[in-house]
C-alpha cells in the first residue's frame, strides 16, 4: 500500500449525510510486514461511537495481531494473535481467552484492506482468505472510471463490503448497514505519522 509511513484521512457518509472521520495510519515494517491502525468518529447512526483497529502483519500481508476496541455507550475491547512456536490462535475478549489451533495464515479486517493492492486478480475472479471465526470471498469487479480515473473494484462477502482502489489506495469503501450504505472517502494523505504501541 505505501512503502513511507502515511497516514489517510476518510470522510463518512450513512444514507448520503456526513457521519464522521476516520484516520488510517501504516507503518512499513523493515522485516516487510506492517502496521496499521485505524481510529474513527463515527456518529451515524446512533449512538456515536468511537472505533480504534490495529492490525500487525507479515512480509505477506496476512494478520500477526488484531485488537478492536469500540467505545459508546459501553467499552469493549477484542484481540486475535497468532502465536507461530505454539501452534495457536488466541482469542481475547474482555477478560475471557480462547485457544484455537493455527491451520493456516488468515486475514482481520484491517489487514485485508491492505492486501488488497497486492491481490492479482482479472475481473470475475474470486479467492477466498481464513479469517479468525470464517473466512471471507474477495471477488475482483470491473473496474470503474471516477472523475477520469480508473479505480480497481472489489466486493467482500460475507457482510457486502465493496472497495475501490486508486493508485494502490483505498479511496472508497461501502458497506450495507440494513436499509442504507455507509460509506467512506478519502480526502487526504499526510506523511510521517507518529510512532505507536500497542495499546490493549
Amino acid at each position: 500500500m505505501t512503502v513511507h509511513p502515511a497516514v489517510y484521512v476518510y470522510r463518512y457518509f450513512f444514507a448520503g449525510e456526513e457521519a464522521g472521520e476516520g484516520r488510517l495510519e501504516v507503518r512499513p515494517q523493515p522485516e516487510g510486514g506492517m502496521k496499521a491502525t485505524l481510529t474513527a468518529e463515527v456518529n451515524l447512526p446512533l449512538p456515536k461511537t468511537r472505533q480504534r483497529w490495529q492490525t500487525e502483519t507479515d512480509a505477506e500481508g496476512f494478520s500477526l495481531y488484531f485488537a478492536e476496541r469500540v467505545e459508546g455507550r459501553e467499552s469493549r475491547v477484542f484481540t486475535v494473535e497468532r502465536l507461530e512456536e505454539e501452534g495457536v490462535v488466541l482469542v481475547t475478549q474482555g477478560k475471557e481467552s480462547v485457544a484455537f489451533p493455527l491451520l493456516s495464515p488468515y486475514h482481520d479486517p484491517l489487514s485485508l484492506i491492505l492486501a488488497l493492492p497486492r491481490l492479482d486478480l482479472a475481473p470475475g475472479e474470486v479467492v477466498r482468505f481464513a479469517m479468525p471465526g470464517g473466512r471471507v470471498y474477495v471477488e475482483r469487479l470491473p473496474d470503474l472510471e471516477v472523475n477520469g480515473r480508473m479505480r480497481r473494484h472489489y466486493r467482500l462477502r460475507p457482510g457486502l463490503t465493496l472497495v475501490e482502489l486508486e493508485e494502490g489506495l483505498p479511496a472508497r469503501m461501502a458497506q450495507q448497514v440494513g436499509d442504507h450504505v455507509f460509506e467512506a472517502v478519502l480526502e487526504g494523505v499526510e506523511a510521517e505519522p507518529k510512532r505507536r504501541r500497542r495499546w490493549v
